[in-house]
C-alpha cells in the first residue's frame, strides 16, 4: 500500500535591520477535527482526541499603516482568517471530490473557492473595526493564505506578500502583486523605473480603504515534491526569484530553508520586516 501523504511546514518572521517593528505576522497550522471528552466511562476515555488531519493553513500578512497600527492589522487579519476557516470548511478529506462524467478531473472542496473570498472579506470588516477602536482607521494588511487538503492546493490573497511553487527545478509564482506599478505594467508597453513608489503603493489590502478587496483565488494540484513558500515583501525587495529557487530546492529541513533567505535578505540591508513559510510533503 503506497503510504499517507502528510505535509510537514515551518515558517520564520524577523524584524530586519531597520524597523523598530515587525509589522509581519504568519501562520502554520493543522486543521484537524477533534473533541474534548468530559466524561465517560472507563475514566482513561477521558480528555481530548484528535481526528486526522484535514489540512494545512498557511498564512503570510503585512501590516500597513504607522504608529504599530500595522501589527494590530496584521494579528487581527490572521487570526480573524484561521478562527473563520476553522469553523466553516468541510472536515474530511474525502470531501474532495470530482467532476462526473469528466476524465482526469481534478479534485476540489465543494464551495472552498467562495469561503475562501469570504474569509478575506471578513478579514477586510475586522480590520476596519479594530482601526477605528484603536483610532488608526487606515490601517491595513497584505495577506496571501495557502489551504492544502493533499493533494489539492487553494490560495487566496490581496497585496503584494507572495506565493511560490518549486516543482521540478521551476519556480513559479501563484500569486500577482496588486500594487498600482504591476497594474501600469500591465497596461501599458512602457516599464515602470524599478525606484518608483508606485511599487509600493497597494490598490488592493485588507483595511486601508473604503472599498472591499478583491481576492485572487487560484486552485492547483500538486505533485509529490513540491515545495510551496509564502513571503512578505520585505524578502522580495532583496532577494530574487533564480535565488530564492535555488534555496527551495535545497534538500535540508524547511526551517533551515527559510533561516537562510531571511539571513540573505538581512545581508542584503533589510529594510523591511522579512517573513517566510514553506511547506512540502512527506510521506509516512
Amino acid at each position: 500500500m503506497k503510504p499517507a501523504v502528510r505535509v510537514e511546514a515551518a515558517g520564520l518572521t524577523h524584524i530586519g535591520r531597520v524597523r523598530h517593528k515587525n509589522e509581519d505576522a504568519y501562520l502554520v497550522a493543522t486543521l484537524q477535527r477533534s473533541m474534548i471528552v468530559h466524561d465517560a466511562s472507563p475514566e482513561a476515555a477521558r480528555g481530548w482526541v484528535a481526528g486526522e488531519p484535514a489540512g494545512t493553513l498557511l498564512v503570510v500578512a503585512d501590516g500597513m499603516g504607522g504608529q504599530g497600527s500595522g501589527e494590530i492589522a496584521s494579528q487581527v487579519a490572521v487570526s480573524t482568517i484561521a478562527g473563520y476557516l476553522l469553523n466553516s470548511m468541510p472536515w474530511a478529506a474525502a470531501s474532495l471530490t470530482t467532476s462526473p462524467g469528466v476524465r482526469d478531473s481534478a479534485p476540489s472542496i465543494v464551495g472552498l473557492r467562495d469561503e475562501l473570498s469570504t474569509a478575506l472579506v471578513t478579514g477586510d470588516t475586522t480590520v476596519k473595526q479594530a482601526g477605528m477602536q484603536t483610532g488608526a482607521p487606515r490601517m491595513g494588511t497584505t495577506l496571501t493564505m495557502a489551504l492544502i487538503v493533499w493533494p489539492v492546493l487553494y490560495v487566496a490573497h490581496v497585496g503584494d506578500t507572495r506565493c511560490y511553487l518549486w516543482r521540478r527545478g521551476e519556480l513559479m509564482r501563484l500569486t500577482t502583486d496588486h500594487t498600482v506599478a504591476q497594474q501600469i505594467a500591465e497596461h501599458s508597453p512602457q516599464p515602470v523605473d524599478p525606484a518608483s513608489a508606485l511599487h509600493h503603493m497597494l490598490w488592493n489590502s485588507l483595511g486601508g480603504s473604503d472599498q472591499l478587496p478583491i481576492p485572487q483565488l487560484a486552485k492547483l494540484v500538486l505533485q509529490e515534491g513540491d515545495v510551496l513558500m509564502l513571503c512578505s515583501d520585505g524578502l522580495t525587495k532583496h532577494i530574487r526569484d533564480p535565488e530564492i529557487a535555488a534555496v527551495m530546492a535545497m534538500e535540508v529541513p524547511l526551517a533551515a530553508r527559510c533561516n537562510l533567505l531571511v539571513s540573505r535578505a538581512n545581508d542584503e540591508g533589510g529594510n523591511d520586516n522579512i517573513t517566510v513559510v514553506m511547506a512540502t510533503d512527506r510521506a509516512d
